[in-house]
């Protein structure tokens, strides 16, 4: 598949992200976890038309943008000396040699902390649903919070430790059906509603609202002096 892209910055809703796939067959746009929009346009469409396409969708765009900015306005980026709520256990973030802030030092617990209980999740999802999968591999992802490979090989964020435990296991739930459906058809959506109860859209539309890097209300535990 090639792909080329294009960033153009808009008044409003800002840069722009044009993604020309060979796969696409219709125009489509998206909006990452941080309001970026991406469009990504089939080959034989131009770009004149991809524009006029983005500028039709300008009003849902910003009010899709807005609503995020709401939905994040609880949350606040990790600071040093914080103690944070990680699943069960509370955290102080604390910094050590090579962090170069709060950050990077909660992502390195984070990671400690998965890597302890994420193999084991999905170990018992994967048996509880019969799903078959090749392995886990647990890492650090600004933007995604899981995929699957082709080999069936889960791949999940360690701030998925943040979450909710509903919401990282419709996570780990999401990547299993990938294991059986490697594509977001009816059939995919199908299956993960039989494993979640029904809510398979209601646990998408929540999940949406959560952006990583930011500490929730619920994580927030406050600051300890020295």
């Amino acid at each position: 598949m090639q792909k080329k892209r294009n960033i153009v910055e808009y008044s409003g809703i800002g840069a722009v992200n044009y993604i020309r796939s060979s796969r696409a067959r219709n125009i489509s746009i998206r909006l990452s976890d941080s309001g970026q929009v991406r469009v990504t346009v089939p080959p034989y469409v131009s770009e004149k038309r991809a524009e006029r396409f983005l500028m039709s969708k300008y009003g849902w765009i910003i009010s899709r943008q807005n609503i995020m900015r709401r939905e994040a306005a609880g949350a606040v980026p990790a600071k040093e000396g914080e103690i944070v709520r990680v699943r069960s256990k509370q955290v102080r973030i604390e910094l050590r040699n090579g962090d170069t802030g709060a950050e990077e030092a909660l992502w390195r617990i984070l990671l400690r902390e998965a890597k302890e209980y994420l193999p084991n999740r999905v170990d018992l999802l994967a048996s509880e649903h019969g799903f078959i999968y090749s392995g886990v591999r647990i890492r650090k992802m600004k933007s995604r919070w899981g995929s699957c490979t082709h080999k069936k090989g889960i791949n999940l964020n360690s701030w998925l430790m943040m979450l909710p435990d509903h919401l990282s296991d419709y996570v780990i739930l999401h990547e299993l059906v990938h294991t059986r459906h490697p594509h977001h058809g009816p059939e995919f959506w199908l299956a993960l509603d039989r494993v979640t109860d029904g809510k398979s859209k209601a646990l998408k539309k929540e999940l949406r609202r959560r952006k990583i890097t930011l500490i929730y209300p619920e994580n927030q535990l406050g600051s300890q002096g020295n």
